[in-house]
């Protein structure tokens, strides 16, 4: 295990199941997360009341002036129940033996806000079997509940050729596929100067698919905090239009869980080393100006989780005049065309898995500027609805059934999810 500081830091791909335990009704939630919650210094009901305010589901104990003791992770799961949240609880006697671990499991397993366990930080190819063996002793001590690795992203994975083929499966079959509810991951888009990740939109893909393949739902980080190291920035703090994009390019690529990283802002750091920006609470607990699109992206999330809980993204295109990594052009007989070819979008067909309905979502790819955007759909498509954002409901949309044409402007980064017949 890393020092505390480190974990904190660096971007993690994690397999999580929130869903285990979290609440007594069957039925499929989009859910949404934060990692780094308000210190022990901060945590009260005024707090927790700003996180249940913004549409948050799960809490990671996990974070800068966390206590991650028995007595704190207690306190953090009191705090919790009052407001309706989940926790998944760490706890440093995780790696101290099976005597230990099974002491930590019976501490917190009767919690009724316990949503889970984090096990372990990064595992690489090395360390993969023990991390399986280790996540495997804490669900046989509490099946309904997760147990929580985090993992590298792409980058860092042993076979980059052969990336889907190699690491996730041999984890996934490691652990079961019947043990994980999400194959998450993060990957931050913004980078300095304007700059975007070159491999965001490749590691969407991968984990899309193999989501698919293995009939796992797939969870993702979005970007809430800036970071540099020396004075150099490496990651900027995401503007409002930015963290829009970053959430609909998610939710294009069938992500149904989202966890934020990171809610509170770290306040011990040595500022010649490295610098942490403010993310959405400041470290003396205040709202920062990130706190709204927060929480206004929550509930959009929240809304349109309604149906895409219940979708798998099949296909996902790129349109514009350059393509990233790991992205494509879409096919003529796609079911959907962007009149304007330099407009730069992506465009996802969804199926439902229960009774086979079609759905597009478009996302104006641009994170600077609005676009105004006519898509041309197939011959096949009679009617369109568009699933509203504030009821999660299906609403009349702008849909020209004589030109078979949806035009409408999107802001910066956004999103839009229509239902076809």
């Amino acid at each position: 295990m890393r020092s505390f500081q480190v974990i904190f830091l660096l971007p993690f791909l994690s397999l999580i199941n929130p869903d285990a335990g979290f609440c007594q009704k069957k039925k499929d939630q989009f859910l949404i997360s934060i990692y780094g919650p308000p210190p022990a210094k901060l945590l009260n009901d005024a707090q927790y009341k700003v996180i249940k305010d913004a549409h948050v589901d799960i809490i990671f104990n996990i974070g800068p002036g966390v206590n991650h003791n028995k007595e704190g992770n207690l306190a953090t799961l009191d705090m919790a129940q009052k407001h309706g949240l989940k926790v998944y609880t760490y706890d440093g006697r995780i790696n101290q033996g099976d005597a230990k671990i099974k002491e930590m499991v019976n501490d917190f397993k009767g919690h009724p806000a316990l949503g889970g366990y984090y096990i372990t930080d990064e595992p690489d190819t090395a360390r993969l079997q023990s991390a399986v063996e280790l996540q495997k002793k804490v669900k046989a001590l509490d099946p309904s509940k997760d147990a929580y690795i985090n993992h590298l992203p792409d980058w860092a994975i042993d076979d980059k050729e052969n990336y889907e083929h190699s690491f996730l499966p041999r984890y996934i079959n490691g652990v079961g596929k019947e043990n994980l509810n999400y194959l998450a991951y993060d990957n931050y888009p913004y980078k300095r100067k304007q700059k975007l990740e070159k491999t965001y939109f490749n590691n969407l893909e991968i984990i899309r698919r193999v989501g698919l393949k293995y009939n796992v739902k797939t969870s993702s980080c979005l970007q809430s905090f800036g970071m540099g190291f020396k004075g150099v920035v490496e990651l900027r703090r995401p503007n409002a239009d930015e963290i829009r994009m970053n959430v609909y390019s998610n939710l294009a690529y069938g992500v149904k869980n989202a966890v934020w990283y990171t809610y509170y802002t770290q306040d011990n750091v040595n500022p010649e080393v490295m610098a942490m920006y403010k993310s959405v609470i400041d470290s003396v607990g205040v709202k920062t100006d990130m706190y709204e699109p927060f929480q206004k992206m929550n509930a959009e999330m929240k809304q349109l989780g309604k149906t895409l809980i219940n979708l798998d993204a099949v296909e996902v295109y790129h349109t514009g005049d350059s393509l990233w990594l790991g992205t494509r052009l879409p096919p003529d007989h796609f079911i959907a065309k962007v009149s304007d070819k330099k407009a730069q979008t992506i465009l996802s067909r969804f199926t439902d898995k229960a009774s086979g309905q079609q759905y597009l979502m478009v996302v104006n790819r641009d994170f600077n500027k609005s676009q105004p955007l006519t898509i041309q759909l197939h011959g096949s498509v009679k009617t369109v609805k568009e699933i509203s954002k504030t009821t999660g409901k299906a609403v009349q949309s702008v849909y020209d059934p004589k030109a078979r044409t949806i035009t409408e402007s999107f802001l910066p980064g956004e999103g839009k999810l229509y239902a076809l017949q």
